[in-house]
């Protein structure tokens, strides 16, 4: 059984999109020929919400290298906004804050310097085969190039996220040299998204090191099965699980509900669970028709969560206009579901094909309030036939499973080891 030692800011545990993407992962690679064991920040002192997971004590080590300041500001979001405790918290955030600035302490330097010592500390007690470390953060990358070093072990380098500004239909690198630097130095790298990695490739950063995409996945379980459904549902509910920032504007969106008329197309309901971004949510208070459609609420766990997914009509799904290259964990935790999709999203983004591969529902412009609008018409009109479709793909669909993607990262890290042994 080999050992893969890896290194993040956002370990499994932490409540995060990534942390969910590495804790489906985590139960099925033993079966792959692989441990994967992550290092990061202790998720009671450094996630809003931390959801623990089976095997967490097995392969999770934390570090608890998480300066005052942030665990203030953590405690304090987890309270309700204005109540004693938050600002209580606030008020100590603050102060953490202002003496952290006067004796030059670094947040995230000190983060780094946590990761550093407890992947050294976890490698002495569990000797590992390969050292791993997971963008965003980019210094992560660097942090676990070093302990590869230190170690004397390959090292491997994982792209969640580009390092750099991404804008409609390009991407700026930061630090290209520095990125150079460490991809050279990796015995391969792995990609969240086929677009970041084709970005790489052609913008010379890649070089001669191996790499692979490899998507999220979903935890598989007993789904009910999918109803015999009629055409089209009298209603339509859609479900939308997540915080959305400014970075994902919902105004087309909205355009789009002022246009539907409920006596001609039945009912719609759009519900938001997580963070909305004010200017949203002030348009939404300030318009009559918005509020009785568009209902914000706060965020819910996992688990009920998947209710939800299975008791919509549909499964709202946005990309920001500049995330070209963006891959929604969301998306892949409710393929399961019968509940078919409406993602919103800039065109050429990868997630397209996969959802017309699987015949899943509908992909439509994000910036185009008509194209959103007719999305949301056909899929009240076809909601029964991606259903319907659903049952009969059951192939297609379990590829996305956990135990199939762990089985690739198996494959993957086998591969680089391979072309590359260990120094």
């Amino acid at each position: 059984m080999a050992r893969a030692l890896i290194l993040s800011l956002q370990p499994p545990g932490g409540g995060g999109v990534q942390a969910r993407r590495y804790a489906k992962l985590l139960p099925h690679l033993p079966a792959a020929g692989w441990e994967f064991h992550v290092v990061g920040p202790d998720p009671r002192l450094d996630a809003v919400s931390p959801e623990p997971f089976p095997d967490q004590g097995r392969f999770c080590h934390y570090s608890r290298w998480v300066s005052r300041s942030q665990r203030c500001a953590i405690r304090k979001n987890r309270r309700r906004p204005g109540s004693p405790l938050h600002l209580w918290f606030g008020l100590r955030q603050l102060i953490h804050r202002r003496l952290e600035r006067l004796v030059r302490h670094d947040p995230q330097a000190h983060a780094l310097e946590g990761l550093r010592a407890t992947a050294l500390e976890t490698a002495a007690r569990l000797p590992c085969d390969v050292v791993a470390g997971i963008c965003p953060d980019f210094r992560v990358l660097e942090v676990a190039r070093e302990v590869a070093g230190k170690l004397g072990k390959p090292f491997i380098a994982i792209y969640d996220d580009p390092f750099g500004h991404r804008e409609k239909g390009l991407f700026h690198p930061a630090h290209p040299e520095r990125q150079r630097a460490v991809l050279a130095a990796a015995a391969g790298a792995v990609f969240a998204s086929p677009l970041t990695l084709e970005r790489y490739r052609e913008q010379g950063l890649l070089g001669a090191t191996p790499a692979r995409f490899l998507p999220d996945c979903f935890e598989p379980g007993e789904a009910p099965p999918p109803p015999t459904a009629p055409p089209g549902p009298a209603s339509l509910t859609l479900f939308h699980p997540g915080n959305l920032g400014p970075w994902r504007p919902i105004e087309p969106l909205l355009e789009a509900v002022r246009r539907w008329r409920p006596e001609e197309r039945g009912e719609l309901r759009i519900q938001l669970y997580g963070y909305l971004y004010e200017a949203a949510r002030a348009a939404i208070r300030s318009d009559p028709r918005l509020r009785q459609v568009v209902q914000v609420h706060a965020a819910v766990s996992n688990g009920r969560s998947h209710q939800l997914a299975e008791a919509a009509d549909g499964l709202l799904v946005l990309i920001g206009p500049r995330h070209a290259d963006n891959l929604p964990s969301k998306f892949f935790e409710y393929l399961p579901h019968a509940t078919p999709v409406l993602v919103a999203g800039p065109a050429g983004n990868p997630l397209q094909a996969i959802v017309e591969d699987l015949g899943k529902g509908i992909y439509c412009d994000i910036e185009s309030s008509a194209a959103i609008f007719d999305a949301l018409v056909e899929l009240r009109q076809r909601a029964g036939r991606f259903r319907e479709r659903h049952r009969h793909n059951p192939e297609a669909i379990a590829a996305y499973a956990a135990p199939a993607v762990a089985a690739a990262w198996g494959t993957a890290f086998d591969g680089f080891l391979a072309a590359r042994p260990a120094p």
